[in-house]
């Protein structure tokens, strides 16, 4: 084989949905040129704030703020227009869903010209895609880990920590894969936001319990071994099994419990609750369960409202911040691993329960009015 690998090739790769980590040798080359095009984008959303914000403003507004505001823009584009040909990060496509959001992102900032600016982002994501696909990438070297206790993997000089002790747990073969996916985690500043509930204390089931699937997690985050997670192209080598959006529902086995923590953010928990009604109503599913957790504070909160009025409900659990534990499985020191994030809701919906209620369901498609203060929230993911 070539030592220069093109992104077309790299793609078709992708789509033949090979999982044998042995024969993909441009992981973390790719990933690199990735997070290099990533952080121009960046750097053009930060600028355009910048450009529209008054002095005031930009004291106010942290990095962290104008970086997250971008990776929500591309996670409810992923929501909703990701295909097995799509790259993972540079969706091409319009989505109402993302452009919605960023007006109430920039609202909450005092900004206006959101339709200017996501056809900004929309142009650069269509351009990154279309130069990582035109690229030719050297073969990878091989990651080595520098000690089991140190946990840092090592690839051309570079040093990054094993999150998780991802690449420990799988062994040498999954070191690069690993690395590749460490990388993007980093540069889209989700490392240190994955949040899972304590499913093994809360639940006393085995991770390896087939019965069982974890709707929003990833490589790093996830306690039962079947789960779903934003970034299959990576995380499929270690056991994902690819978006919850994308999941078929005929392919599910009955009697499955389905735990549903979406990102903290409304449209995509919206977006989420009403991928569940759906299965529901139109009977995709039999004898299954699906326990939401979402946020339980929130103001005009419309998918709070449709899951409490579910005919369908069969159990509700409003948890005061500090009484619903949280992990925080890529944090640095063991002692940060157990957080008490914000208050939380516990709603359990069942094929097995449907109640006649007589006060009317909350329109799901109603708008969302709810306007989140921080944009960090964001990445209080469980």
């Amino acid at each position: 084989m070539s030592s220069i690998i093109s992104g077309h090739d790299i793609y078709a790769l992708q789509l033949q949905k090979n999982t044998d980590v042995t024969s993909h040798h441009t992981l973390i080359e790719v990933e690199l040129r990735r997070k290099t095009l990533y952080e121009d984008i960046l750097k053009c959303v930060k600028n355009w704030i910048f450009d529209h914000s008054d002095r005031n403003d930009r004291k106010r507004l942290t990095e962290m703020q104008m970086s997250h505001l971008l990776l929500r823009y591309i996670f409810n584009k992923k929501a909703t227009l990701f295909d097995s040909k799509s790259d993972p990060v540079f969706i091409i496509g319009k989505s109402s869903l993302a452009r919605n959001q960023l007006e109430r992102d920039l609202k909450n900032i005092n900004l206006k010209g959101a339709e200017k600016l996501a056809e900004i982002i929309d142009g650069e994501l269509e351009s990154a895609a279309t130069q990582l696909r035109s690229e030719k990438f050297r073969k990878d070297k091989q990651v080595t880990l520098s000690t089991s206790t140190d946990g840092k993997l090592i690839y051309r000089d570079r040093s990054q920590k094993d999150f998780n002790q991802l690449a420990q747990r799988y062994g040498p073969d999954y070191y690069n894969a690993a690395y590749a996916l460490g990388l993007r985690y980093t540069y889209i500043c989700l490392t240190g936001h994955g949040l899972a509930r304590s499913y093994k204390e809360e639940t006393d089931r085995s991770p390896r319990d087939t019965s069982v699937c974890e709707c929003f997690a990833s490589a790093f985050n996830h306690y039962f071994d079947q789960y779903h997670s934003a970034f299959p192209d990576l995380e499929v080598f270690f056991g994902s099994r690819g978006s919850f959006f994308n999941i078929n529902w005929a392919e599910q086995p009955s009697n499955m419990t389905y735990y549903v923590s979406p990102p903290y953010d409304e449209s995509l928990i919206q977006l989420a609750v009403d991928h569940v009604f759906n299965a529901l109503d139109n009977h995709l599913v039999s004898q299954s369960t699906f326990i939401f957790c979402i946020p339980g504070r929130w103001t005009n909160f419309s998918a709070l409202d449709a899951l409490k009025a579910s005919s369908w409900m069969q159990d509700f659990v409003d948890y005061p911040k500090d009484k619903l534990p949280f992990i925080d499985y890529m944090a640095t020191n063991e002692k940060d691993r157990i957080i008490y994030p914000t208050d939380t809701c516990i709603i359990t919906l069942s094929t097995e329960i449907k109640k006649e209620k007589t006060q009317s369901i909350p329109s799901r498609t109603k708008k969302r009015t709810n306007e989140i203060e921080e944009i960090e929230d964001y990445n209080s993911k469980t």
